[in-house]
């Protein structure tokens, strides 16, 4: 099946939508809790950052902070590898980017006006409203900042999504039922081609957040994506024995998968 990722304002309806659709055609989230379970499976240390999950806007020094990395990299491999799982609604947490140019990957956003955001939230958690109102800020400044740190993009742009609704002017029965009948038709968009491509992208962000999680030095750059056929890991190392290491890593998290290795020392 097609794959949903639904970026959302707060108090703008997106995860009710989502619980109908996933109710409708028996998809999972993709959401914190699943990504928490990533984390944690990662190890020990990266249980701290599942803290700071809900998308919060990294410090200065996070931003440059090997650790920083590793924890982007491993909530960009939980999300790639759900996806390339089938059946799955990836809320919030940049799934837009990471799916874009995925045939069969619907991206939409759900927006409101601020005034029924703030009812909506009012009544859904019982405080009242300067309160909301002073969650609704933070929470959309925090969001935009933690995509604008990891992708560059702070989520609010309509051009990267297929669609914005509006659910001021559109009831979530409405905007679930559209959406419904939009994945029947991006499923058509998938075939075993398209479906190994996704594959191979979720491998290669796997072994990108391997090296940047287990190894035991900085690299200033690291970057591993799918090239077309092969998987190719780029990087820059001081010495013989930081190559030697990131091919070893490399090689492990792969398993079969050829890899191509562009690995340069510094200059």
């Amino acid at each position: 099946m097609a794959v949903l990722t639904i970026s959302r304002e707060l108090g703008s309806g997106g995860r009710e939508v989502g619980s109908m659709i996933s109710k409708a055609l028996a998809y999972r989230f993709v959401d914190r809790e699943r990504i928490i379970a990533g984390l944690k499976a990662a190890g020990h240390k990266w249980e701290k950052w599942t803290e700071g999950l809900d998308e919060h806007t990294p410090r200065v020094w996070e931003k440059y902070d090997w650790s920083f990395r590793g924890f982007v990299a491993l909530v960009q491999s939980t999300i790639l590898n759900e996806a390339a799982s089938d059946r799955v609604i990836v809320i919030g947490r940049g799934g837009n980017y990471l799916l874009k140019g995925v045939p069969f990957a619907l991206r939409i956003r759900i927006v409101a006006f601020l005034e029924d955001r703030v009812a909506r939230v009012c009544e859904r958690e019982g405080i009242d409203e300067d309160s909301v109102r002073r969650l609704i800020e933070r929470t959309d400044r925090e969001r935009a900042g933690f995509l604008i740190s990891a992708y560059g993009l702070d989520g609010k742009d309509p051009a990267d999504y297929d669609l914005v609704y509006d659910s001021s002017t559109m009831s979530f029965d409405r905007i679930a039922a559209s959406i419904t009948g939009l994945l029947v038709e991006k499923d058509l968009l998938r075939d075993e081609k398209s479906a190994s491509t996704l594959k191979m992208r979720a491998l290669a962000a796997s072994i990108e957040a391997c090296l940047l999680t287990k190894l035991p030095f900085f690299m200033s750059t690291l970057e591993v994506e799918f090239d077309r056929e092969v998987i190719c890991v780029r990087g820059v190392v001081r010495l013989p024995r930081e190559r030697a290491l990131v091919m070893e890593e490399a090689v492990r998290a792969a398993g079969d998968v050829p890899l191509k290795l562009e690995l340069k020392y510094r200059t």
